[in-house]
């Protein structure tokens, strides 16, 4: 006899649906409260929390053209599979969900490797700023206002400016990067965001790169709840904090 999965096993495999908005109402809130209590899905949860700012970055236009070609239907066909997989998981109960988080690794990296590409960066700031907007409020609607706003201090002289708008989840801390960059700062740049708890703990939030002349807002989260964080950190890769600020 085959023996059924637990409820809390299946619900491991929503961790990227739940990072990218993908969860329906009913399922957002049964992820939630599995989350409150499961270690491993807020590490998975706080590996992921970069993903979406990543995706936000991309335009439209910035993929260009490639050898061979991305085809248009893409997006639509995996989006598709993913719905696809999301009501396999429903009817059929043992059934191992993975075919949405398949086909969001795919699309990352497809995203990815086009930002990487020299000459893919946005030409203008008003079409990366519309392209920003749209992928990080597509899943949310209308950008509600924030529990708190956190100014950035510098620390070190830079091209990059930043506030961080913070909403209490029952999880932890969800998080919005709202950052600026000149257009004279040289290429894509990675960032980090620190956190800094009451205990002097410091976990990563979330990953992003810089785009030259671009304004963004990249969703990334914690598991520390706001009450218990003493600082935020905007990192260098190489571990030097460029900007920095208090709840």
């Amino acid at each position: 006899m085959t023996q059924q999965p637990a409820d809390d096993d299946l619900l491991c495999h929503d961790d990227a649906a739940y990072v990218l908005g993908a969860l329906s109402a009913a399922d957002r809130r049964a992820y939630e409260e599995h989350l409150r209590e499961c270690q491993t899905c807020q590490a998975s949860v706080r590996r992921l929390a970069g993903m979406p700012g990543l995706l936000a970055l991309a335009a439209p236009d910035a993929i260009g053209d490639a050898d061979p070609p991305v085809p248009p239907s893409l997006l639509p066909t995996l989006l598709r599979r993913a719905r696809r997989a999301d009501r396999r998981r429903r009817r059929l109960v043992g059934g191992v969900v993975g075919g949405l988080a398949a086909a969001t690794a795919v699309l990352l990296v497809v995203l990815v490797w086009a930002i990487a590409r020299p000459g893919a960066a946005p030409t203008n700031s008003a079409d990366a700023g519309t392209s920003t907007s749209a992928s990080a409020g597509s899943s949310a609607g209308p950008i509600a206002a924030p529990d708190e706003t956190v100014p950035l201090d510098q620390v070190l002289p830079g091209p990059m400016t930043a506030t961080l708008e913070l909403d209490d989840k029952r999880w932890g801390t969800a998080i919005t990067v709202v950052c600026s960059y000149e257009q004279s700062m040289r290429g894509s740049v990675p960032y980090d965001l620190a956190v800094v708890d009451t205990d002097g703990q410091v976990t990563s939030a979330g990953s992003w790169s810089g785009v030259p002349g671009v304004t963004a807002r990249v969703p990334v989260a914690t598991a520390v709840t706001r009450d218990h964080i003493s600082a935020f950190e905007i990192r260098l890769a190489d571990g030097r904090t460029i900007l920095r600020g208090s709840p």
